[in-house]
């Protein structure tokens, strides 16, 4: 039984990560959309496609790999100088050089998508990759729905309260000092 529950916890922490790397995929995509909204995307893409399908699938899977297989190496070297004290420096390097990488690597995938999936055992490792997705997002749903019924419950708390005392600061005040005067306690005034 302990072993079963060792194993469901590493599995959804498993879970976790994989579905947290392709929530943070799907948002840092979308934003890089809005940033190469600026540039003659259409243009840009229509070339860089055109490219691609000049090339042989190996060549376009090159392509998708340069930016892991730039950043990588850097990410390695920013840890070390994280070992090494330079932790500000490091930390700084090591985000920077990882919201590139999630934010650069969706955009490429999506414009090499079409050749990739061109080499069978590339289409059979992106099926068994969705496969694990929606299976993560199986095991998480849960514990999803359970958080945002928690939040729901939080919000409508704190709405009620708001509802209930919808009194500015010195309305609170007054409200303290009559309590205060109350129980014969001095009253904080001067003058008095």
């Amino acid at each position: 039984m302990k072993h079963h529950r060792v194993r469901r916890t590493a599995l959804l922490a498993l879970a976790l990560a994989f579905l947290a790397g392709a929530w943070m995929w799907d948002g840092l995509a979308a934003v890089v959309g809005r940033i190469v909204a600026f540039i003659p995307w259409s243009r840009f893409k229509a070339a860089f496609v055109w490219a691609i399908d000049r090339l042989p699938a190996p060549f376009a899977l090159l392509v998708f790999l340069v930016p892991f297989l730039i950043v990588e190496p850097l990410l390695v070297v920013a840890t070390v100088a994280i070992a090494m004290g330079y932790v500000f420096w490091g930390a700084i390097c090591w985000i920077v050089l990882k919201a590139l990488s999630i934010a650069v690597i969706p955009a490429i995938f999506n414009l090499t998508k079409h050749r990739l999936m061109t080499m069978p055992w590339f289409v059979w490792t992106f099926e068994k990759v969705m496969a694990f997705h929606h299976y993560a997002d199986r095991i998480v749903a849960p514990y999803k729905r359970a958080a945002a019924a928690l939040v729901a419950r939080m919000r409508a708390r704190a709405t009620a309260l708001l509802r209930v005392r919808p009194r500015g600061t010195a309305q609170r005040a007054a409200r303290f000092a009559r309590r205060r005067s109350a129980s014969g306690r001095a009253s904080l005034t001067p003058g008095e």
